[in-house]
C-alpha cells in the first residue's frame, strides 16, 4: 500500500512519463490513463475513462463532473502535505502474465479476472472504510459514504518484459456525514 502526498501534476506525470510506449503499458483498451469508479457500501460504479487532464482534477481532490472542490482543500507546494490517494496492486504470480502475451484468449480472461477483483477490492473497501471528521481535536471516526478510485492497467513492467497489473487508487476525499 503507498500513500501518494505529492502534487497532482506529478502524479499525472509519474504515469505519462513513457508516453512513447502508451499503447504498450497504459490503460483500458487505448481509452484513456485511468478508468474511475465510484462505490457505496452498497454497489461499485463504473463511471468511465479519465485522459490526463481529467485524471489531474481527480488527484487534486475536485469532482471531475462539475469541477467543484471536495470539501477544503490544501494547495500543492504548502506546509502540509495532504493524502491524495492510497494506491494498492492488483496483480499475479509473473508466469500468468508470460502465458497472457503468449496466448491471447489468456490474456483476456486474465484481463478480466483482474477487473474483477478491482471492483471487489473497491466494494469491501466502500463497506468498510472510514473517516475523521469534526474539528481538530475532537475529530470522531465515521463510516465512509461513498468514495471513489481509478483503475491504471498495465501490460508490461517499467523495464517493458510482460507483467499485467492494475494500480488501484483510491481518493483521499470521500463523502462522510452528507459532505466531502
Amino acid at each position: 500500500m503507498k500513500f501518494y502526498t505529492g502534487a497532482a501534476k506529478a502524479a499525472r506525470s509519474y504515469l505519462e512519463k513513457d508516453h512513447s510506449r502508451a499503447d504498450d503499458y497504459y490503460l483500458a483498451e487505448g481509452s484513456g490513463l485511468a478508468d474511475r469508479f465510484e462505490a457505496t457500501p452498497a454497489r461499485v460504479v463504473g463511471r468511465g475513462p479519465m485522459d490526463g487532464d481529467t485524471y489531474e482534477r481527480w488527484v487534486a481532490g475536485y469532482d471531475v463532473d462539475t469541477g467543484a472542490a471536495k470539501g477544503r482543500l490544501l494547495p500543492d507546494g504548502g506546509k502540509r502535505k495532504p493524502v491524495r490517494f492510497v494506491e494498492v496492486i492488483v496483480n499475479g504470480p509473473k508466469t500468468w502474465s508470460l502465458a497472457a502475451a503468449l496466448h491471447p484468449e489468456v490474456g483476456a480472461a486474465y484481463d478480466a479476472a483482474q477487473a474483477r477483483a478491482a471492483r471487489e477490492v473497491i466494494g469491501w473497501v466502500a463497506q468498510h472504510g472510514t473517516t475523521r471528521v469534526g474539528p481538530k481535536g475532537r475529530q470522531v471516526q465515521v463510516p465512509v459514504e461513498s468514495l471513489e478510485a481509478a483503475a491504471i492497467r498495465h501490460y508490461t513492467s517499467r523495464a517493458g518484459d510482460p507483467h499485467r497489473h492494475l494500480h488501484l487508487q483510491f481518493n483521499a476525499r470521500v463523502f462522510a456525514q452528507a459532505k466531502w
